[in-house]
């Protein structure tokens, strides 16, 4: 029998979750338009004989192209950055005790100003980011990018789109790159 063992035991349920995940996008695009997969063996065979640098965005381009051989330029504007964020999380507290507080809540801020965990914002009109936490110190945290802020008051940022499954918004290309 095989042994499984993850955070509290559900190494099993998490693997499953991720590809019931990845079965509905899948689903979701298709309603877009025709999918069809590649591998990534395949793409790096076709980058190097078009003699591309190796990039998300000209990985992208040539997963999109590799079928029927179309050499695409690539277009800055065109690029977007996507994520899925689960529309529930089932962690209500962190899975150590803290000495002298107990359990502790995994999300205590869950609001803070009409924003919320996961909305994209414009924070001070230039940067569009989304909201990865809410501090207790009433400021939005961001992931962070070298050169762009981490966190910012709220009365700094306009709220651009709320949450959802999967959100996609404008990119340049390499700010993916960048944050490896």
């Amino acid at each position: 029998m095989l042994e499984l063992t993850g955070e509290n035991g559900f190494k099993d349920r998490i693997a499953q979750r991720t590809m019931q995940g990845k079965a509905y996008l899948y689903e979701q695009l298709t309603t877009i338009a025709p999918v069809e997969t590649v591998f990534g063996y395949q793409t790096s065979e076709y980058r190097k004989a078009l003699k591309l640098e190796k990039a998300h965005h000209l990985d992208a381009l040539c997963v999109a192209t590799l079928l029927d051989g179309e050499v695409i330029q690539p277009n800055e504007d065109n690029f977007y950055a996507v994520t899925f964020r689960a529309s529930q999380n089932r962690k209500q507290y962190y899975s150590q005790s803290q000495k002298g507080k107990g359990r502790v809540r995994y999300q205590v801020n869950e609001e803070l100003e009409g924003f919320r965990k996961g909305d994209l914002v414009l924070v001070r009109g230039k940067w569009i980011k989304r909201i990865f936490s809410i501090y207790s110190s009433g400021r939005l945290a961001f992931p962070r990018v070298k050169g762009e802020p981490g966190s910012a008051a709220p009365k700094n940022c306009k709220l651009i789109e709320r949450a959802k499954t999967i959100m996609f918004w404008p990119e340049k290309p390499g700010e993916t790159e960048n944050k490896k």
